[in-house]
């Protein structure tokens, strides 16, 4: 590296000089908390990525939940501009530079966004620490530099991280996960998550008793789930796990944590007994939808108790739901919750990838309340041991996101991210977006790349051929469309449903699309992604590690590659 001078910086502007190891390739930072314990805000390493407009080379960022990829940023000339933003998926990020090459890994045991800015032609990106907001100086911050060869490239950065994380034992290949029969099934057939029942989402209700408790609307009860299955075989769909969102007490984030009852409305206990041996007798399998994180007070096991406090001594009510508002559950209580809840509903006898709502798609909450502290560490602790748990309970795990400290026991994720799904965040210094967490862990886990490749086969032609590039594995969804008034529909306009019997029909043969497409790439999924390269004029490639190429036309004009026709956003497997 050309320079050997580590240091960060705080809100006044003075410096702070990082301890280092050097291990080979990798240099070890540390700042001691003793030194920063006085710092309202920290600024790490702000001149290793500077660079001056014109010179070679890039940035590499990694997206958050409003990305549809991860930041690419050249050193190109360009207006001053800046750009932050908080809850990366992934905790690194890369620089490329003419003479060196390295990423910049970060333990996230602390919250912290990115900073990036152009000003006078001048390139800078740090790591913010901001401890005004949410946890208080109580760790060190420590940093690994992964030096790699100068003619290295965002592939590289990608694989680097891979295996380190693989040898560190920190994730697992989808092989191994394999090995549990349900995840193998994952791996081959589509998922159908289907939304039985929900109240208005938003509530006009914020604080919900059962007086004042709006109607549930049934979308789908225990025994049209059954004709859904009916359907799915007379279609001739080999394979599907149906996944039930919204069977419990009052529907879906109707009154979590509470799931039983199972809403009486749709059949009761006894119907989604009947409904889970019913699926399975057809050769599909079947799993549940359950949440950790949000609390409703309506719930009969809702406890202040169990609820996040933020620095400021208020409950941590987060969102605003069918429940009403949401707040928050502390995951350190909630574990006691989880090995409450779980078994009775693992004595049901479903056999998929249980679902655990949001877990892996946040960062988790740090709790001030003086009966249970926790910091984001201890979260992140809590966290990974509720998803090993309910991963062994169930014989599988499955939840919303990617958050990488949730992907050792993690089968698969719903969705990498939101995408643009909440509307278009501008971000001035992505020349591009690359799908760099999909260089990094396909292979690792099965994933749905956004949530707008949902009902993949459905969706317009760009977002189709995303799923396609990206390596995701279908999701299908009833009733992916629930929220009321002006809310945001975050899955795409285009939704299956069941309400009549040409609905479910026209739905299945969706399904049944989708299956058809993936069979042939679905062994791709054990595979690593060697290098991913946008070419010109829309093309892009996606190659695998046993040199196979997905070649993909993001255009709308028919193009030649390698003297082979594509069509306007399709693909050839070569």
């Amino acid at each position: 590296m050309t320079q050997n001078r580590f240091f960060a910086t705080d809100e006044t502007g003075i410096e702070y000089e990082f301890d280092q190891l050097c291990t080979g390739s990798s240099i070890l930072l540390t700042l001691k908390k003793e030194t920063i314990v006085n710092c309202k805000q920290l600024r790490i390493l702000p001149e290793l990525g500077k660079a001056q407009a014109g010179d070679e080379g890039y940035w590499i960022l990694p997206r958050n939940l409003n990305m549809i990829g991860d930041i690419q940023t050249l050193f190109t000339k360009r207006a001053d501009c800046d750009q932050i933003y908080g809850n990366p998926i992934m905790s690194w990020y890369g620089i490329k530079k003419k003479d060196f090459c390295c990423i910049v890994r970060i333990e996230r045991n602390y919250k912290y966004k990115f900073e990036c800015s152009v000003k006078n032609s001048v390139y800078t990106v740090t790591p913010l620490f901001d401890f005004t907001v949410n946890d208080k100086v109580y760790d060190d911050i420590r940093v690994e530099i992964v030096v790699l060869p100068i003619n290295a490239d965002y592939n590289d950065m990608a694989k680097a991280e891979r295996e380190i994380r693989l040898k560190r034992g920190e994730i697992r290949t989808l092989k191994e996960k394999c090995v549990n029969p349900a995840v193998e099934y994952a791996r081959k057939y589509p998922l159908i998550r289907i939304r039985m029942g929900w109240k208005p989402s938003p509530s006009p209700i914020l604080h919900q008793t059962e007086a004042t408790e709006p109607e549930m609307f049934v979308a789908c009860d225990f025994k049209r789930v059954q004709d859904i299955a009916d359907e799915l075989k007379r279609q001739g769909v080999e394979g599907a796990e149906l996944q039930l969102v919204g069977w419990n007490r009052s529907g879906h984030d109707g009154r979590f944590p509470q799931l039983f009852p199972s809403d009486p409305r749709l059949g009761g206990d006894e119907g989604l007994k009947e409904t889970i041996e019913y699926v399975k007798k057809l050769g599909y399998r079947i799993s549940t939808h359950t949440n950790t994180i949000d609390a409703y007070e309506i719930a009969d096991t809702f406890s202040w108790d169990d609820i996040v406090v933020n620095r400021d001594g208020q409950y941590n009510q987060n969102g605003h739901y069918s429940g009403g508002y949401a707040y928050h559950v502390c995951l350190e209580q909630q574990w006691k919750n989880t090995l409450r809840d779980l078994p009775k509903l693992a004595s049901f006898g479903e056999n998929g990838l249980h679902f655990t709502d949001v877990i892996s798609i946040v960062v988790p909450d740090d709790c001030h309340s003086p009966a249970h502290p926790s910091s984001t560490a201890n979260g992140i602790i809590y966290a990974q041991k509720i998803i090993e748990y309910t991963n062994g309970l169930f014989g599988g795990f499955s939840s919303e996101g990617c958050m990488d400290f949730a992907m050792k026991y993690l089968d698969y994720a719903l969705y990498t991210t939101f995408g643009y799904a909440f509307g278009k965040t501008e971000r001035p210094l992505a020349n591009r977006f690359l799908p760099i967490f999909e260089i990094t862990y396909h292979g690792t886990l099965l994933y749905n790349p956004s949530s707008a490749t949902v009902n993949y086969t459905a969706q317009p032609p760009k977002d189709r051929l995303e799923f396609i590039m990206r390596g995701g594995k279908p999701s299908m969804y009833f009733y992916s469309k629930f929220r009321t008034g002006n809310a945001l529909n975050w899955m795409g306009e285009n939704d299956l449903t069941c309400n009549s019997d040409e609905a479910l029909c026209w739905s299945a043969s969706k399904i049944k699309e989708a299956l058809d497409e993936y069979a042939p790439l679905a062994d791709k999924q054990f595979l690593y992604i060697a290098r991913y390269d946008v070419v010109s004029d829309g093309i892009e490639v996606c190659t695998y590690e046993d040199g196979s190429r997905i070649i993909g036309n993001f255009s709308d004009k028919q193009a030649t590659f390698e003297g082979k026709e594509i069509a306007p956003y399709g693909y050839i497997v070569v």
